[in-house]
C-alpha cells in the first residue's frame, strides 16, 4: 500500500541522533545560519514547531484579536486561543483554499492580527494583504507552516508580513522527529521580545522525551514498507471504522510542541535536508507539474491551482472530490492507495460555507520527496480509474433521468 506521507529522514539519521548530546549548539548555529541565508532575514529563532512559534510571537506582542481562515488547520485557533486572543474567521475563496481577502478588510485596524496562510504552499493574494494590514495598522503573520520555498513575484512567502511562522513535522517540506519549526521578524525588537519569551518559558527536551520521539521516528520509517503500512492501516483505521486520527475538538492543553527548545539532535536532522533543499524544492514543483498533467481530464475530482511559473513548494496536492469523499477515499484505499485528510474537521462559524465545503471535500493525494515513478505512476492509474468509474456512474444516473 502506497503511504499518505513518508518522512525525509533515514533509519541511519536516528541512529546518529542517538549518541548527539546538548553540550554545544554547533548544530543549531549552522542550521540557523543556513536558514537565514536561505530567507534574506537577520533575525530567526529556532522553535519546537510551527504551532509553537506561532505562539510565541503571539505572546509577544498586545494585540487581542486575531484574524484567522475559515478553513485552517485547527492548530492555528488552539496556539492563539493559549496566547490568549480573540479569534476571528474570514471565508474562503471561493474556487480556491484561502482567504477571501474582500471579506478581510471590515475586520482590520490596529487591535488586529491577521494570519495569512499560504494553504498547502498555495500563496495567498499576500501582496494585496500586505498593503491593506499596512493601512489600517493591524499586524500581518504570514503562516508558513506548508510554504518554504513557494515564491510570489520572485520573492520567497515568509518575507512579507511583520514576522511568519515554518513547520518541520512530519508532512512538510523539512521533516523532524516529531516536529521543530522556526519564526522570522524584520523588527529587531520583536525577535527580542520572541527570544525573552522563549528563554523565560521554553526548557531543553528531556531525554525521555528524545527517546520516545526517536522511537515513533524509527515507526514512522519503518511503515514506509507497503506491506507493513497496509497493516497499521487496517488496525488504526480500517478496522476502526476511522479515516483520520483527528477529531472535531480543540485540544487548548499546553503540549510539549509548545514548551522545549528544539534539541541539538532535531537540529542535526533538519541541517541536513536544509543543505539539499533546493533538491528537494524542485523535486516538490517538478511532481505538481507532473499531477496536474496527468490528472487535468479526469472528472470525478477538481484539481488544485497550477503552478503555472514554477514558483510553488506544496507540501499537498489537495483533489476535491465531486460527491461522497469517504467512498472514494475507501475505494482508493482498497486498490492500494492512501490519501491524508486536512481539516475535515474544522473550527470556524456555519456561516462560512466555502471553508465547510472544502472540509468535505478535499483528499490529500500521496505527494512527498520520497515518492518514486513508480508509486506515482500507480497513483494516476487508480484515480483516473476511478474518474472513470464516477463517470460512467453518471452517465447512468443522466440516462435514467432523461428516461
Amino acid at each position: 500500500m502506497i503511504p499518505r506521507t513518508k518522512v525525509n529522514y533515514g533509519f541511519l539519521d536516528l541512529t546518529r541522533s542517538v549518541w548527539i548530546r546538548e553540550r554545544s549548539p554547533a548544530n543549531r548555529d549552522q542550521l540557523k545560519a543556513l536558514l537565514k541565508a536561505y530567507m534574506g532575514c537577520a533575525h530567526l529563532r529556532l522553535t519546537p514547531s510551527g504551532r509553537g512559534g506561532l505562539y510565541a510571537i503571539l505572546k509577544s506582542i498586545d494585540q487581542p484579536r486575531v484574524i484567522v481562515p475559515a478553513y485552517t488547520c485547527k492548530a492555528v485557533v488552539e496556539a492563539s486561543i493559549l496566547a490568549g486572543k480573540r479569534v476571528e474567521h474570514v471565508e474562503t475563496e471561493t474556487d480556491g483554499f484561502n482567504i477571501r481577502t474582500g471579506d478581510l478588510e471590515p475586520l482590520l485596524g490596529p487591535d488586529a492580527v491577521v494570519i495569512a496562510t499560504h494553504q498547502f504552499g498555495i500563496p495567498c493574494e499576500i501582496e494585496r494583504i500586505a498593503a491593506m494590514c499596512l493601512s489600517s495598522g493591524a499586524m500581518l503573520i504570514e503562516d508558513c507552516a506548508a510554504s518554504l520555498g513557494t515564491q510570489v513575484n520572485g520573492r520567497l512567502t515568509g518575507t512579507f508580513g511583520d514576522a511568519a511562522f515554518f513547520s518541520f513535522d512530519s508532512t512538510k517540506l523539512i521533516t523532524v522527529p516529531l516536529k521543530g519549526g522556526f519564526v522570522v521578524t524584520r523588527d529587531s525588537q520583536l525577535m527580542a521580545k520572541i527570544d525573552r519569551f522563549c528563554q523565560e518559558n521554553w526548557q531543553p527536551l528531556p531525554w525521555l522525551r528524545k527517546v520516545r520521539w526517536l522511537t515513533l521516528a524509527a515507526a514512522l520509517r519503518a511503515l514506509e514498507n507497503p506491506l507493513l503500512y497496509r497493516l497499521f492501516h487496517n488496525l488504526i483505521f480500517r478496522w476502526r471504522g476511522r479515516f483520520t486520527q483527528d477529531t472535531p475538538n480543540l485540544n487548548t492543553t499546553m503540549t510539549p510542541f509548545y514548551q522545549y527548545e528544539m534539541a541539538e539532535w532535531q537540529a542535526a536532522i533538519a541541517l541536513e535536508q536544509v543543505k539539499r533543499l533546493d533538491a528537494i524544492v524542485a523535486q516538490r514543483r517538478t511532481l505538481y507539474a507532473q499531477f496536474h498533467r496527468e490528472l487535468s481530464d479526469c472528472k470525478a475530482f477538481k484539481l488544485p491551482p497550477e503552478d503555472r511559473d514554477q514558483q510553488w513548494c506544496c507540501i499537498r496536492f489537495p483533489i476535491r472530490v465531486d460527491g461522497n469523499k469517504i467512498d472514494f477515499y475507501e475505494r482508493a484505499t482498497r486498490m492500494g492507495i492512501d490519501f491524508a485528510f486536512s481539516f475535515t474537521f474544522i473550527d470556524c462559524p456555519e456561516q462560512c460555507k466555502n471553508a465547510r465545503d472544502l472540509a468535505d471535500a478535499v483528499l490529500d493525494i500521496p505527494y512527498y520527496f520520497k515518492l518514486g515513478d513508480k508509486e506515482r505512476s500507480k497513483v494516476v492509474q487508480v484515480l483516473r480509474f476511478l474518474s472513470d468509474v464516477e463517470a460512467f456512474h453518471e452517465d447512468q444516473r443522466t440516462q435514467s433521468d432523461d428516461r
